[in-house]
């Protein structure tokens, strides 16, 4: 009898350890594909919020000036409208937009 339950005990034990086993594996495939998703999807938001950024730039540059201007950002990260033919370059807002 005592031997019948050492084997139970020992069966147990394995069992216990077998199946705990995967926890030693470290992060799966899906936790790395999910943080992998998750950092493309930050970097597409940010590419997003600077392409309309820059839109509104270009619109509030043509409302002000005309056709004829393009919106760059200057190292400062001010709106600068320049008139494309010609030296004539306007500092509009500084970093608001």
């Amino acid at each position: 009898m005592k031997h019948r339950l050492l084997n139970i005990a020992l069966a147990v034990a394995i069992a216990a350890t077998l199946s705990c086993a995967y926890l030693l594996d470290g992060p799966d495939d899906h936790s790395a594909e999910w943080n992998h998703s998750t950092a493309l999807r930050d970097a597409q938001q940010q590419a997003q919020a600077v392409e309309r950024r820059n839109r509104a730039a270009q619109q509030l540059c043509i409302r002000l000036h005309g056709p004829g201007v393009a919106a760059t950002w200057d190292a400062d990260d001010r709106l600068v409208c320049s008139a494309r033919k010609g030296p004539a370059r306007t500092v509009v807002a500084g970093g608001a937009l």
